[in-house]
């Protein structure tokens, strides 16, 4: 018999979930962290991904925020696993694919005409890989991201190694999720909290 696979939980909260917020409900780390800077508990990303810890059912192994959105991925078996929420917003992607992005990457991105949701989707892998395998930002935001086969993704790597999975999606307030995790025997599921009750992960890719 096959064993069960691993349950990755992604858990989405938008900004009126700070009102769940309570000082009462940080763990020991996060409590360090506002005696030292109570400024913290005024900004709206620190209240809504803190909210959104107390939702976390399984140890959390990695947390991102944007705009006073915030994302986050537990599980209750060891998984390295990263996620990454950004708003989509005009930049020069050109500019910053120079910087953060391979020579094939870039490429991609040309012939996609250099749309806002492939760079933030492209982006977005890149930071969740760099969480999940303990690499530094920006340093090595190049040498992680897709693999190639024919000048289509077709999986993802960091640093070289193979055996990383994930997924992207467009969010309907105009933001991009990846997750990202390390080896096979791994399910992906999404609960969403605030005002994202309901919504509907849009355009899904999986790598």
């Amino acid at each position: 018999m096959n064993p069960a696979p691993t349950v990755l939980h992604c858990l989405l909260g938008a900004p009126d979930l700070s009102a769940a917020y309570r000082r009462a409900g940080l763990d020991s780390d996060d409590l360090c962290r506002v005696r030292r800077a109570p400024v913290l508990e005024k900004r709206a990303d620190w209240r809504v991904s803190r909210a959104l810890k107390r939702q976390a059912d399984a140890p959390v192994l990695s947390l991102s925020h944007s705009g006073g959105f915030a994302a986050l991925l537990c599980a209750d078996a060891p998984v390295r696993a990263g996620v990454d929420l950004e708003r989509l917003r005009p930049r020069d992607f050109q500019a910053l694919a120079q910087w953060v992005c391979s020579e094939e990457e870039r490429e991609f991105l040309c012939r996609r005409r250099w749309r806002a949701a492939d760079f933030y989707r492209l982006w977005c892998f890149k930071e969740a890989l760099l969480k999940a395998a303990d690499l530094s930002f920006p340093a090595d935001m190049a040498s992680v991201g897709y693999r190639f086969d024919g000048g289509l993704p077709t999986g993802l790597h960091a640093v070289g190694q193979s055996g990383w999975h994930g997924t992207s999606a467009l969010l309907p307030q105009g933001y991009a999720l990846s997750c990202v995790w390390f080896g096979g025997g791994i399910s992906l599921e999404t609960s969403f909290y605030g005002s994202w009750d309901n919504a509907v992960l849009q355009h899904i890719e999986a790598v």
